[in-house]
């Protein structure tokens, strides 16, 4: 033992450290370090558990990679694995130490010759073709398993301690992150379709790309970092030393990331330059320079780099990312909100909080709008890549950038403006980072992928608004409500089931569905009024042709549509999207509301809208027409019909109490050849819209 006395001990200097033992030690067995440790207030567990803090081994032992050590692994961002002179050393000096510099690190044996004869490697190809990169260690020569397992390369532990005097001599530390794997992804089992649930299916397999990050500045310090949890993001009162780019071309097939960051140690004037890049979606490769005792060095090295990617210079942009200039074939800087952090293990176990005062069937919607693995899976439906802009790390101009860009893809399938698809494709790729595995990048050449990516950004949107609620509300009370009380509501009360109003929107479902696919199922109605829409509202109170209609969408639009109201499109955004213009939709036959919650047999309950929309005098319209909100101010309407074949029978409406008609007759076909199937209505003011009811619905799939 090389210790004094440990009798009456009274220091806690292990305290809130949970350990555990892996290999054999000189300094005694497990039992005997164990004592010492919960002498110091500390713990000890036989295994590696969620709780432990601490894996104590030796660098013998973790060459071998014991089942401890594995399990350790997999979970490094939670844990230290150290050797005991780390322990040795606090005790001696009465404080706990930073564990960094007896941290046991895996590193590449370059010289290994078995390295050169794997069979399972081969060149990553987005690396190899990046004349960007090419000053970069190893950006060139990385290796990647053929069959996506984990690298069976030879394996040397090193202390930190023995890390650090190799960091003296160059500077310069690699990773042995892996970059991405070069397999064909099979595009027809990657396809989304919604009647089948095969796009939770491509969700769940890419779930694990979902990395939880841990924030103690104001940016999180990749977790890719080996001391990531002894290390935090250098900021000075207006700078925020991170930074990630991105660049795309979609003709070479680069689909690539690259991340900055200058970080200090949490406990001495030491610093680092931390890099890491990659293909967009993977794990990618690191080198580390540093340590620097001297922050003008680490600041310059961090500046070289990013001037060295974008030809821009960091003291010029770093307060104001509009002054960035992009230049071609180096990388785009992607703005991040640099603001708190969702706390997702809270924010999805709402139920371990005080008592709520809500009622139960309300709660139960807050937790479904709110619930950040639908966030999620939305994401990698619309493969959008969130590794590298995270929930909350969205910010509203990155998101107003994909709009522009799109705008002007637009003008120029519309053959309203000259220009280049590709290039304009490639810079929607870089601000709004996609997830395409090793595919080939589509061209945005069509108005149908146009679509598909005004949809993309539409609910990223909207998943940003509920993000920002989720920031804001106040954590003094309980979750839910507290969650309920940023959405800002007047009420939101559940119907009884034998009321009048609940039998009469069983009805309207009933009756305007067409049951081929499958079956809806009302489960709950909540009638509800948002703060001052009433007030909006009233010049529209009084107008002739005012009706309860449908309007359906994704469970995650739920908390923006609720907190912000149904909105009409901005100008920055692209009008193809829209069959008649920039407006608000609605139907009279629930079945064409309920196709934009995008419900499947798995995910299966969505929520739709009855509103009272000001309809007035309308134009109807048999064909598509993009500038429809125009033509109705110019002939002095109200709003646009877009007329379908299925109507709700004219001769079964009701007319409730105050004036409006509710179109629940049973489905009926006019005959007509339109181009529409069903009716559909289009304001181009959302004062005419006041929401009454959310209605909860179930999706009955056929088998």
């Amino acid at each position: 033992m090389r210790f004094y006395s440990i009798k009456n001990i009274t220091t806690s200097i292990f305290r809130d450290c949970c350990v555990t033992f892996s290999g054999s030690f000189e300094a005694g067995n497990h039992k005997t370090l164990g004592d010492i440790v919960k002498k110091y207030g500390g713990t000890t567990s036989p295994n590696v558990t969620i709780k432990t803090t601490h894996l104590f081994s030796t660098e013998e032992d973790f060459k071998k990679g014991s089942s401890k050590i594995s399990a350790a692994l997999k979970n490094r961002d939670k844990l230290s694995i150290i050797t005991w002179q780390w322990a040795e050393d606090s005790i001696n000096k009465n404080n706990r130490l930073p564990e960094f510099k007896y941290e046991l690190v895996v590193n590449k044996d370059k010289n290994d010759k078995n390295d050169k004869n794997d069979k399972n490697d081969k060149n990553d190809k987005d690396d190899t073709n990046d004349k960007n990169d090419k000053n970069d260690k190893d950006d060139k020569n990385g290796k990647n398993n053929k069959n996506n397992e984990p690298n069976k390369n030879k394996i040397i532990a090193i202390s930190n301690q023995d890390a650090n005097k190799i960091i003296d001599n160059s500077n310069v530390v690699t990773s042995t992150d892996q970059p991405p794997p070069q397999d064909k992804i099979d595009d027809n089992n990657m396809e989304s379709n919604f009647s089948k649930g095969e796009a939770v299916q491509k969700a769940k397999v890419n779930e694990k790309k979902m990395v939880k990050i841990f924030k103690k500045g104001k940016a999180p310090v990749d977790p890719s970092f080996s001391m990531m949890h002894t290390t935090h993001v250098y900021s000075d009162d207006k700078t925020v030393w991170d930074c990630l780019l991105t660049q795309t071309n979609v003709r070479d097939n680069y689909n690539k990331f690259y991340i900055i960051q200058l970080l200090k140690s949490d406990y001495e004037d030491s610093y680092y330059v931390f890099n890491k890049w990659g293909r967009v979606g993977y794990t990618g490769q690191t080198i580390t320079s540093g340590p620097f005792s001297s922050l003008s060095r680490a600041e310059n090295e961090f500046k070289m780099k990013f001037y060295e990617k974008t030809d821009n210079h960091w003291n010029k942009i770093c307060n104001d990312i509009s002054k960035f200039v992009p230049h071609k074939n180096k990388y785009t800087l992607l703005e991040r909100d640099f603001g708190e952090d969702i706390d997702e293990e809270v924010t999805n176990d709402l139920s371990n909080t005080s008592e709520s005062k809500l009622h139960q069937k309300v709660q139960k919607v807050i937790q479904m709008i709110f619930d950040i693995n639908a966030f999620k899976k939305i994401m990698v439906e619309l493969n959008y890549d969130a590794s590298k802009l995270p929930l909350g790390k969205l910010s509203k101009n990155t998101i107003t950038q994909g709009y522009q860009v799109l705008k002007r893809i637009e003008a120029v399938i519309t053959k309203v403006e000259n220009g280049n698809l590709e290039k304009l494709t490639n810079e929607f790729y870089t601000v709004i980072p996609h997830y395409f595995g090793m595919k080939k990048l589509p061209i945005i050449s069509t108005v149908d992928i146009l679509k598909e990516k005004l949809e993309m950004v539409e609910a990223l949107g909207e998943i940003e608004i509920a993000t920002s609620l989720i920031n804001s509300a106040d954590s003094k009370i309980n979750l839910i409500d507290s969650r309920y009380n940023s959405l800002n509501l007047k009420r939101m009360e559940p119907l009884d089931h034998d009321s009048e109003e609940f039998k009469l929107i069983l009805k309207y479902v009933n009756n305007t569905h067409d049951k081929r696919g499958y079956g809806l199922k009302v489960l709950d109605v909540f009638d509800i009024e948002r703060q001052r829409e009433r007030d909006r509202y009233t010049k529209y109170a009084d107008l002739h042709n005012r009706m309860l209609l449908w309007h359906g969408s994704r469970i995650t639009n739920f908390a923006g549509i609720l907190s912000q109201g149904l909105r009409i499109a901005p100008s920055h955004v692209p009008s193809s999207g829209f069959m008649f213009g920039k407006g608000v939709y609605f139907a009279d036959c629930v079945t064409k509301s309920a196709g934009y919650c995008h419900a499947n047999n798995i995910n299966n309950i969505g929520f739709m809208l009855l509103c009272e929309v000001a309809c007035g005098h309308m134009l109807e319209l048999i064909q598509s027409d993009y500038n429809a909100g125009d033509e109705v101010k110019k002939v002095g309407k109200h709003s646009a019909k877009g007329v379908g074949n299925i109507i709700p029978d004219p001769d079964d409406i009701i007319t409730l109490e105050n004036g409006t008609i509710v179109p629940c007759g049973k489905r009926k076909n006019i005959g007509d050849n339109n181009i529409l199937r069903h009716n559909e209505y289009i304001v181009y003011d959302d004062s005419q819209i006041f929401q009454k009811y959310l209605i909860k619905i179930e999706f009955e799939f056929d088998p």
